[in-house]
């Protein structure tokens, strides 16, 4: 009989090391969730076991106490972590939430304090008692009300995780092969077995028989991951291109349903106050129906959506999965946010296009713009005027106030010409003290009208720098084209004139218009 005993002893002894290798193996490897939760719970089982392997070697009741009392460090949470895990392996979630940890560790730490203070209250076990079975020595003890409260939630969290890991081999929705499923389902309907002989039949020989089981589920578990490499490769593989992806994923399947998605697609939904789920993606999106045509199309598109009172640009990526020929269409939609590579091409455009001293547009910009409006009002017989103005006596004040002086005059103009003309009107410095602005749709007079006005505008404004106030004047020449004009043909001809009409002003003394 002490044979018996010693070979149980070291089965346990085994199984204790296996489960402390995997608790260390799996923390330290571990990158997702599940693979953290696998190791807390091979942890608290390794307690488990000691705890066991204690009470079998010891010859006195109270120590026999003590080690069934250090049992329950880990006890009560090895089936919740058990389900944590499947939940978290087979995608049903992606993150373990504050409300739903408070939720499912709720009865297991009541149990561990309700174990913890049993001889106050003796509501876990009433009764304990010593016995001798094949020359070892086994702890009796009566069970109280809240044991069965803590089995029934544990057979409650063993079946929920049999059921989703059923649910995982009929459907496969993460994209494993069916064997991964079956290794993790039958290693976990064995505890449930243990749990159920513990209920029926621990009264004929007070063994702990989830205690001789798990070490074989550890072993099955611990063949899966030598046979299938589902912890290392390939899960690494999905977590780094699918489920860590910057870019949300959804996987559709026929009929246009989510079968799969990733953290960033949750998290993009989230931002708009929708839920993924396995629907399709029309009743999903069916309160958005600019959004909806955008995902149900097959090809690439461009979108923006307000987030968090931003506006936030979006691009999504359409790839088909499988042969499309087989009448089971499959997709991988990609969601992009590249809200800041806009703003870094619209930064880039900017500099590109704008002036930085006057914030109008730099010369080759304005020509290009003005160009486009010539020969748009040429082609339609609009009226299209142009201003050429040029700052009266620049080089004077560079020299008496110094160049300093004159890029703030230049800034000045410009903000000046921002806020004179419409926002529909082209304005660009085309030299250092020269500046034009095209005018849609005005004629001649209007033009000269417009020019006028700003003329006096600048007359009346003051630039005060290093204390000194420094006036300045504009000289602009004025010239447009209407329905009837021969003579002018493309955009040079019309800037010939203007600049013809600026050279009379600065002739007639500077700071006027002419035409």
């Amino acid at each position: 009989m002490d044979t018996l005993k010693i070979l149980l002893s070291l089965y346990l002894i085994l199984a204790v090391i296996l489960a402390q290798f995997f608790a260390a193996y799996f923390f330290s490897k571990g990158r997702t969730s599940y693979r953290k939760a696998f190791s807390v719970m091979v942890f608290c089982l390794s307690v488990y076991l000691f705890g066991y392997l204690m009470i079998i070697n010891s010859n006195n009741l109270l120590e026999m106490i003590f080690w069934n009392q250090f049992q329950y460090l880990g006890l009560p949470f090895v089936s919740v972590l058990w389900l944590i895990v499947a939940l978290l392996y087979t995608k049903t979630i992606y993150s373990l939430k504050t409300r739903m940890a408070i939720l499912l560790f709720s009865v297991p730490v009541i149990t561990f304090f309700m174990r913890l203070t049993n001889s106050w209250h003796h509501l876990f076990y009433t009764k304990w008692e010593m016995r001798q079975y094949f020359g070892y020595y086994s702890l009796y003890m009566e069970r109280g009300f809240w044991y069965y409260v803590n089995i029934s939630y544990t057979i409650f969290c063993l079946l929920l995780t049999v059921v989703i890991y059923f649910i995982g081999y009929l459907k496969n929705k993460v994209g494993y092969t069916k064997p991964h499923f079956f290794v993790f389902l039958f290693a976990s309907l064995l505890p449930f077995i243990g749990i159920v002989m513990i209920l029926f039949i621990f009264e004929d020989w007070s063994i702990d028989y989830s205690a001789l089981i798990m070490p074989v589920s550890l072993l099955i578990i611990s063949y899966g991951i030598l046979k299938y490499d589902f912890l290392e490769i390939r899960t690494l593989a999905r977590e780094t291109i699918f489920e860590n992806n910057f870019a949300g994923m959804l996987v559709f399947g026929p009929g246009q349903r989510i079968i799969d998605y990733n953290k960033a697609a949750e998290k993009f939904f989230e931002a708009i106050n929708i839920s993924l789920n396995n629907y399709p993606i029309e009743h999903i999106l069916e309160r958005e129906p600019k959004l909806l045509e955008i995902f149900e199309s097959e090809s690439s598109r461009d979108f923006s959506l307000v987030i968090d009172g931003e506006e936030r640009f979006f691009e999504i990526d359409v790839m088909p999965l499988g042969d499309p020929d087989d009448g089971n269409t499959r997709m991988l939609k990609s969601i992009r946010d590249v809200t800041e590579d806009r703003k870094i091409q619209d930064k880039l455009k900017f500099l590109a296009t704008t002036d930085s001293l006057s914030g109008l547009n730099n010369r080759a910009q304005f020509m290009s713009l003005a160009r486009r409006e010539f020969d748009w009002a040429k082609r339609n017989n609009e009226e299209l005027s142009l201003l050429i103005m040029d700052l009266d006596n620049f080089k004077v004040i560079n020299d008496t106030f110094g160049h300093a002086a004159g890029d703030e005059m230049i800034r000045e103009i410009g903000n000046i010409i921002l806020t004179s003309f419409r926002k529909t009107d082209i304005a660009g410095r085309i030299g250092g003290e020269e500046f034009a602005v095209v005018l849609k749709n005005a004629s001649l007079k209007e033009a000269k009208k417009a020019a006028e006005k700003f003329r006096e505008t600048v007359a009346k404004r003051k630039v005060i720098y290093d204390e000194k106030e420094i006036s300045f004047t504009v000289s602009i020449g004025v010239a447009a084209i209407r329905d009837n004009t021969r003579d002018i043909n493309d955009i040079e001809d019309i800037f010939k004139k203007a600049d013809d009409a600026l050279y009379k002003a600065k002739a007639k003394g500077r700071n006027c218009v002419a035409t």
